[in-house]
């Protein structure tokens, strides 16, 4: 593990970091330093080859730090210590927590980072806790960490997954047994989601990728919270924008959209975006995170709609998680990902490129995201 000092948090090396060569350990971060370090070249060769079990030591482990960190976001530990910092005792009361257990907690928070303690035993919020774990804030993101939290069993399973397609035999059995008050809880919080991914940056890496100062109109497929059509109709003054999605999702965007500024130039329309009209007239058409969950039969479907929606002249924008992402984290990220996905995969950039031009675009370019954790290229064509 490695402390960012942007953050101020531990994070962890990239997972196949290691795997062929010494462990990033305390004695190699001293001979980092210049500590200890025996100038015989005979002997740097000799540790510079060693291997230990080290690297997946910290690949077994990982899922420990997810769990305190989810663990702590449902007991709301973030939002007691936004108030004032606190002891392990204040905290254990006011959470609803034996004071072992929040003494133990705390210090699982503070050794990654989330939380910072002080000679009188008191805890703070770290900066990023501060920022993306109190409720409330704008730019929380625990319904993203919801989201994951439900993802631990499907990993956990993910052999009977690979083996079958099917989830396996637990998660299922969960989800039956799931109240529907609390299935739906679930699928708004994916929503939300969805919409702390765009508002925590990804929104803005594509606005920027993309110029739509000639467009008009906007089309949205499967646009979710509707959160990248609100940025752009923020971007675009001249611009109207449509969200087309699941009416169980429209609702949740539709709340967004009264709270937007421009709320006015952005509406929302329920349909099923693989067998919906799409319409026409649009200048562009909005395929985010879509593709990566389809197989190639309907990939190939829904451009072919994109195209008959836009005008002569028109962009489908595809924004996607792919494995030639533009750094190896997110490369990383795309292939982890993909697992968890009964359907689709983490197509190449060049795949999608590929599928846009069997569909009648021309003028396709590929533009890497390379400030934005999430979706990491922008693929877009034009129709003639």
């Amino acid at each position: 593990m490695l402390a960012s000092r942007e953050s101020n948090c531990i994070v962890p090396e990239p997972f196949g970091a290691g795997l062929g060569g010494p462990p990033a350990g305390r004695e190699n971060l001293r001979r980092s330093a210049g500590v200890g370090m025996s100038t015989s070249p005979k002997r740097r060769s000799r540790r510079a080859t060693t291997l230990t079990p080290e690297p997946l030591y910290r690949l077994g482990t990982a899922f420990w730090g997810s769990g305190v960190l989810f663990a702590a976001h449902r007991l709301s530990i973030f939002e007691a210590l936004e108030a004032r910092p606190r002891t392990a005792s204040e905290v254990a009361g006011v959470c609803g927590l034996t004071l072992p257990g929040a003494e133990k907690l705390l210090t699982a928070c503070a050794a990654l980072g989330l939380v910072a303690g002080d000679e009188a035993g008191r805890y703070r919020n770290s900066p990023v806790a501060k920022t993306f774990l109190v409720r409330g804030k704008p730019a929380y993101q625990g319904h993203l960490l919801a989201y994951f939290a439900d993802l631990w069993s499907r990993f956990g399973e993910l052999e009977h997954l690979l083996k079958t397609g099917e989830i396996g035999p637990r998660e299922a059995a969960f989800a039956l047994a799931r109240p529907d008050d609390e299935r739906r809880a679930a699928e708004r919080a994916w929503v939300l989601a969805m919409h702390e991914i765009a508002v925590g940056g990804q929104a803005e890496a594509l606005c920027r990728a993309i110029d739509l100062s000639d467009c008009a109109r906007l089309l949205d497929v499967s646009g979710g919270s509707g959160s990248y059509a609100l940025h752009f109709a923020e971007q675009y003054p001249g611009l109207v924008a449509e969200v087309l999605d699941l009416p169980e999702v429209i609702a949740v965007a539709e709340e967004l959209i009264r709270q937007s500024v421009v709320g006015a130039r952005v509406r929302a329309r329920a349909g099923d975006f693989l067998n919906a009209d799409y319409g026409s007239g649009y200048d562009v058409v909005l395929l985010s995170g879509v593709l990566h969950g389809l197989g190639e039969r309907h990939i190939l479907r829904v451009l072919k709609k994109a195209y008959a929606a836009l005008n002569p002249g028109g962009r489908v924008i595809v924004q996607e998680l792919t494995p030639d992402a533009p750094s190896p984290a997110a490369a990383q990220f795309a292939a982890l990902f993909s697992l968890n996905m009964m359907s689709g995969a983490a197509y190449s950039a060049e795949r999608i490129a590929l599928w846009l031009n069997q569909s009648g675009f021309l003028r396709i370019a590929m533009t890497p995201l390379d400030q934005a954790w999430w979706f990491d290229h922008v693929i877009s064509g034009r129709k003639p």
